[in-house]
């Protein structure tokens, strides 16, 4: 048991590196793979120590039945949670949607990041093949931006060929809720059909949130994701699904 909490922790260091090399300090819940680590090790250190073996052995019944099932349906959610997220990653848009709603990302200065140059990149080849279909960017000013993220896409959408006049822009969201509600009130009563284009780890928990928010036609666009992140991403939408379950937001 050691040997394998030893191999997980050695991944969880290694992977919270290749996170801060690529992104930063600063990288979004990059820490959770450094706290893994410093778990993962002081496990392995226990479970090298002959007595702590023999304490675990000599514990009731009591006690580690409760334990047991609990990581077990720690565990069952986990993968149960995950596979709604990767069974929504594929999701494909019908045609013809009367409105796209592009969900914002950082935007470094005034260029938008990776991530959001995929989410406005699908949003494109969504546009080129369905002329009618009108597209909302949304997003506020962060800390670093030096226009709202709303305003950013728009520039990008407009120097990829998308006429100004199919962009509708909500440049004060700060959240994925605040996307949503604010991008409804612009587009009318929910009943018009709504793609949300996000990144394909991020579809799930989107769709659940724009249904909770009164969109009664929504589907998802699911964008390409960063490829060395995506496990990072996807561990981290774990917790955001319960923490807007828990919230109420779905």
């Amino acid at each position: 048991m050691n040997i394998l909490f030893g191999v997980l922790a050695l991944f969880s260091i290694v992977y919270y590196v290749a996170i801060v090399v690529y992104t930063g300090l600063r990288a979004s819940f990059s820490l959770f793979w450094l706290a893994l680590f410093v778990v993962f090790s002081g496990l392995c250190l226990l479970f090298s120590l002959p007595r702590f073996r023999l304490f675990l052995k000599g514990l009731p019944m009591w006690v580690k039945i409760p334990v047991r099932t609990t990581i077990v349906l720690g565990f069952f959610l986990f993968f149960l949670v995950e596979s709604f997220i990767v069974y929504h990653m594929f999701e494909q848009p019908e045609k013809d949607l009367d409105y796209l709603v592009v969900l914002g990302a950082q935007v470094r200065g005034e260029t938008v990041s990776k991530s959001l140059r995929y989410r406005l990149d699908t949003a494109v080849d969504y546009l080129e093949e369905n002329p009618e279909t009108k597209v909302v960017v949304t997003g506020g000013k962060g800390p670093g931006e030096d226009v709202s993220e709303a305003v950013a896409m728009r520039n990008y959408l407009v120097d990829r060929g998308i006429g100004r006049e199919r962009i509708i822009m909500e440049r004060h969201a700060t959240n994925t809720e605040q996307n949503l509600s604010y991008s409804k009130s612009l587009i009318g009563d929910g009943e018009e059909s709504v793609g949300i284009v996000t990144s394909s780890f991020h579809v799930f928990r989107a769709v659940c949130l724009a249904e909770k928010a009164g969109f009664e036609h929504v589907t998802g666009v699911a964008a390409p994701s960063v490829a060395g992140l995506l496990p990072n991403m996807m561990v981290r939408e774990f917790f955001a699904v319960f923490k807007d379950w828990f919230m109420g937001n779905m």
